[in-house]
């Protein structure tokens, strides 16, 4: 993930980038964001990018703060936030150390923990655990890695349906997405043009709870439409449930 690139694509973001807050088939950031809200509480979203989330969050909480690396997108999280007087908005490194950072009652970090590097993610993960106070709690979206494969799969299916036979089914995708055997069994995908973690279930559990010290209250499926996943946007109808899914963690600090 380089400064460098988001900046450069910043002006683009809204247009192409996928995110969870906006795409997400039944709202589930933001139920899950009302499940904790209170005026009498602080916020934060690690890794705002543009600000889509912090008019959302200003309107829930008493004060937000939007942490991202990139300024060009800051740039245009603070035009988006123009006028919003509880929203503060800083730019931040955060794989680097977080306690100049102030401890909040409340974080959202939307596919912000995406790092090829495990070093710079357990310092993001680590860094954002540490800035909750005591019974805090975190709403972290990641991309996953078993929603990734289905979607090869999903794939294949629908050549079959139109004719053709399994052996060539499998042969017309092309997994575009798979770098080598050593990033796949990282987690570490091609999204766009960029390397990107994706994370398994089990995985997320123990992060949570080995590195970052969070009880898991729940890891739940944050859905989106097929058209998300496939170039194709015309998806077939009967291409319905089970559907793409990023997963949502939502722990507690004790």
């Amino acid at each position: 993930m380089d400064v460098n690139y988001w900046n450069g694509f910043a002006s683009e973001y809204d247009e192409y980038v996928i995110d969870a807050f906006t795409y997400g088939r039944s709202e589930t950031v933001r139920r899950m964001v009302e499940r904790f809200a209170s005026p009498e509480k602080s916020a934060a979203d690690f890794g705002c990018g543009p600000g889509k989330a912090l008019p959302y969050l200003a309107e829930k909480f008493g004060v937000v703060y939007g942490y991202d690396f990139s300024d060009k997108l800051l740039e245009i999280a603070r035009r988006r936030c123009e006028g919003i007087q509880n929203v503060r908005i800083l730019q931040a490194d955060l794989t680097q150390a977080a306690e100049r950072l102030p401890a909040v009652d409340f974080i959202i970090s939307l596919n912000a923990v995406l790092m090829p590097a495990l070093e710079k993610r357990l310092d993001f993960l680590r860094g954002m655990a540490s800035r909750l106070k005591p019974g805090g709690h975190l709403l972290l979206n990641v991309p996953s890695v078993e929603s990734l494969l289905y979607s090869y799969f999903r794939e294949i299916e629908w050549y079959r349906r139109d004719g053709f036979s399994p052996q060539a089914a499998e042969d017309a995708i092309e997994p575009f997405c798979i770098l080598n055997p050593e990033q796949t069994a990282r987690g570490v995908f091609i999204r766009g043009t960029e390397p990107t973690k994706h994370y398994l279930r089990e995985e997320l559990l123990v992060l949570a709870r080995e590195e970052m010290g969070l009880e898991v209250l729940e890891i739940l499926k944050m859905e989106y439409d097929w058209k998300t996943e496939m170039e194709d946007e015309q998806t077939p109808e009967w291409m319905g449930e089970p559907y793409p899914w990023d997963w949502l963690l939502i722990a507690q600090k004790a």
